[in-house]
């Protein structure tokens, strides 16, 4: 597996992660609910932290290509702040998405889902409070992994990380 392809899937996997383990520290402090129930909803909504961290991963790393073709190497940190906002930026888009794909299954799976056109008018609301919660409780951690995995990448790559071992 080449590097990039390795970033992208370490990438995704880590979000994936972040998700689940923010959603456990949300629902300890604001939902009060109990550990097997919180993990099967943290497991319900990490796609859309995949989502968002795949789709990231893969414009980072793209761009950290043009980049370094152009003469501007990146650092790890600074490969890691982009790839977290970037993901950031893109996590509102998949939350939208995952809510209205989950709505739209569940309407034609299940006998009484929710009509689309009430379920879209509380995506608003669902993306605003997911997104504080991801920007309160998961851009750290996200960042802090994000510079692991950039500086394996940029090693991978051939490029100095401008660090010591």
């Amino acid at each position: 597996m080449g590097p990039r392809a390795e970033f992208i899937l370490l990438a995704a996997l880590s979000a994936t992660a972040v998700a689940v383990a923010g959603y456990l520290v949300a629902s300890g402090f604001v939902f009060e609910q109990s550990l097997g129930e919180a993990l099967r909803n943290g497991v319900q909504w990490s796609p859309t932290g995949t989502l968002a961290a795949l789709a990231a991963a893969w414009l980072a790393s793209a761009w950290q290509q043009r980049a370094a073709g152009a003469g501007h190497p990146w650092g790890p940190a600074g490969m890691a702040a982009r790839a977290t906002a970037l993901t950031l930026l893109l996590y509102p888009l998949a939350v939208a998405f995952w809510v209205m794909l989950t709505g739209l299954v569940d309407r034609s799976v299940a006998s009484g889902g929710m009509p689309l056109r009430e379920l879209a008018a509380w995506v608003p609301s669902i993306v605003l409070g997911a997104t504080l919660a991801a920007l309160l409780i998961g851009s750290l951690p996200a960042f802090a992994i994000a510079f692991v995995l950039c500086r394996r990448y940029l090693r991978r790559r051939g490029g100095s990380t401008m660090d010591i071992a």
